[in-house]
């Protein structure tokens, strides 16, 4: 979670009210900031929701302080801007890019630190150290239009990186500047380097190293800004656009969109206009727990920064645009409840007492463990969050549909596996230097599309996984065999066609159910085989890869 550091005084500033030092935690937890300290001006925080960037400053702070006193911000103007931002960069790093136009704002020591300081963490916290989105803030009067983001050989950039006085090439400031040495390793494995260049062929900055020391200087005598977000996915860097685009409102700078062109395709940013969302009033006052009257989850919500609207017992929302959270019913609750206040709500004594015990799936599950344990096998745990280039392109196949997350903090953890071999080969690829064979598994969750609410299943996969010199195709048959034949099952294994297996070393495994209710022909839940070559290149293994995966959940099912 991002720690900020905020100006008290200009907090008080922005709301528009002098706040009481005494409570002020309990005020700034409107924001879901927890405070950790205030020593004279300064306030220490610890920002708590990853899915509301537009916090991670003093303006985000004080714009849901406001609200809860009655004064909203939901809708923010923005010009329609006449200049256009060319999108042509052949890089592989950071393709994509964002930009807006701000005038007339009013800079000094606190606002110019937040601007910084927001930068900042949303390149570290969503951008993964700006890995995946970085941001790029300029002096406008210094700069000509039309821009382009395109890219460059190493060997043709060459300017004044910032706070140097003399030219370099791209390789030497990756070699002598701070930046270049803490960021220049997002570049390695290519030497065409994404730039940004202005309508009279000036470098304005490396992507997503450093700004030139000419326009990409600003102080607190500029007074236009251009600034731009390049990333490798256009739905984070809208998110991030337009939190910028707020702050910037907020210090009373006048907001200009921009049309970024991508050959024939053009995406306008920032956006900002009011979203729209619907609730039922029975739903919010049941997920309170409290006998809530319609009229008071009205006013709780208003002063949530909602404008709202009741239709019998639903009530329609509008809330901002900057916010890219609102996804369910219950993050509208949450925002009500944040607002009546979590310490106000009287505790409920509990009236019924039960003893705990291990579901009867993990048990299973800890019976499998043992049994693959037994067999030699040495357990791992991996994330169930991955992203869709480990999931399926480096798998050797097309992505298929995942549950993906939204609004996501990385994009190295925005899709939930449906399956467990990725994490084995990433687990190989991790552990080289280990001295082989090396034979592991995993028990653990897979998230699978369905209907209902939440619209997805959790369902538990084993899997495992034998790299070695010497492996065939028979060591992990006989190994799965071993398995099933311990849960007092039997398996037949069936030659399948799979991308990610060599062809001919890879089988489906069926198995019957047990007597004496064998009644239907045998079902598959699982497959196994040897990696394909192409696979293990795109994890760069060098040894032979066997691996077989089955549906544990299933199995339970099946011997119940």
């Amino acid at each position: 979670m991002p720690k900020i550091e905020i100006s008290f005084q200009d907090l008080c500033t922005l709301v528009g009210k002098q706040l009481p030092k005494e409570g002020l935690a309990d005020t700034m937890m409107y924001a879901k900031v927890e405070m950790d300290e205030i020593k004279g001006d300064i306030i220490k925080a610890d920002c708590k929701d990853t899915n509301r960037p537009d916090l991670w400053c003093t303006e985000g702070i004080a714009r849901e302080i406001k609200a809860r006193f009655g004064k909203k911000s939901i809708a923010y103007k923005i010009s329609k801007g006449k200049n256009n931002v060319i999108i042509d960069t052949k890089s592989p790093v950071q393709p994509f890019a964002v930009g807006m136009i701000v005038k007339n704002i009013k800079l000094n020591n606190n606002s110019l630190s937040q601007m910084i300081q927001l930068q900042d963490k949303l390149a570290a916290v969503l951008g993964a150290g700006r890995r995946n989105m970085s941001i790029g803030v300029y002096d406008l009067d210094k700069i000509k239009f039309p821009i382009k983001y395109t890219s460059l050989h190493s060997t043709e950039i060459k300017f004044v990186p910032l706070n140097f006085q003399k030219e370099m090439y791209a390789e030497e400031i990756m070699l002598m500047h701070p930046k270049g040495k803490e960021f220049g390793h997002i570049l390695d494995g290519t030497d065409i380097y994404p730039v940004w260049i202005d309508a009279n062929k000036k470098i304005l900055s490396m992507v997503p190293v450093i700004n030139s020391n000419d326009a990409g200087s600003v102080s607190s005598q500029t007074k236009n800004l251009f600034v731009e977000c390049t990333g490798n996915d256009l739905s984070l860097l809208k998110v991030t656009i337009n939190a910028l685009a707020a702050q910037m409102l907020d210090r009373e700078g006048s907001v200009e969109s921009i049309v970024n062109v991508y050959g024939k395709t053009k995406v306008v940013t920032p956006e900002l206009i009011p979203k729209k969302f619907s609730a039922s009033l029975d739903y919010l006052r049941a997920i309170s727990g409290m006998k809530l009257t319609d009229k008071k989850i009205v006013t709780l919500l208003e002063k949530s920064n909602y404008i709202v609207k009741s239709k019998n017992k639903t009530i329609e929302l509008s809330y901002p645009g900057y916010r890219n959270d609102i996804m369910h019913p219950r993050d509208v609750a949450e925002d009500m409840m944040i607002t009546y206040g979590y310490n106000k709500i009287p505790p409920v004594e509990i009236k019924f007492g039960s003893m705990g015990r291990l579901d009867e799936l993990e048990e299973f599950c800890d019976k499998l463990a043992d049994i693959v344990v037994g067999a030699g096998f040495q357990e791992i745990l991996s994330y169930t969050l991955t992203n869709k280039n480990s999931l399926f392109q480096k798998m050797n196949f097309d992505p298929q549909d995942a549950a993906e997350i939204e609004n996501p903090a990385s994009a190295n953890w925005s899709v939930f596996r449906n399956s467990l071999l990725p994490g084995l080969l990433e687990f190989f690829a991790l552990n080289k230097h280990v001295e082989y064979p090396q034979k592991i598994f995993e028990i653990g969750k897979c998230i699978f599309l369905s209907d209902g609410e939440t619209r997805s299943k959790d369902v538990k996969h084993i899997a495992l996984g034998i790299s070695s010199s010497d492996v065939n195709y028979d060591l992990i048959a006989s190994n799965i065999d071993a398995v099933i034949r311990n849960l007092g099952l039997k398996c037949q294994l069936k030659k399948l066609s799979h991308p990610s297996f060599i062809e001919g070393r890879c089988a489906e495994i069926l198995i019957s159910e047990p007597t004496p209710k064998a009644s239907n022909s045998p079902k598959r839940y699982g497959l196994l085989g040897e990696i394909h070559p192409q696979v293990l290149n795109n994890w760069n293994l060098e040894k032979p890869v066997l691996i077989a995966e089955l549906n544990a959940t299933e199995l339970f099912y099946l011997l119940e």
